[in-house]
């Protein structure tokens, strides 16, 4: 579970500012059908969690500050 307040995504272990990411990717875990969305910050560090697919539209749409049509899956086979 997660929360975002004020620019942060925070959980029970962890707190990330948005602004601060570098770039956000997300893998489907198809056994689960939930996503493991990483957030990758200029240190090289990453900070991953687990997320529905809204979860993952959400997220991305707080970091890019603008509603974002996403076309999730591996519908172009870049997933593979």
């Amino acid at each position: 579970m997660y929360k975002i307040d004020n620019g942060i995504v925070h959980g029970s272990s962890y707190a990330i500012r948005l602004k601060e990411v570098e770039l956000l990717t997300w893998r489907l875990n198809e056994e689960t059908n939930e996503y493991w969305l990483k957030f990758h910050v200029p240190s090289g560090k990453e900070v991953r969690i687990k997320v529905a697919e809204y979860d993952v539209r959400h997220i991305v749409e707080e970091w890019a500050l603008t509603e974002i049509d996403l076309e999730i899956g591996d519908e172009y086979g870049l997933d593979n």
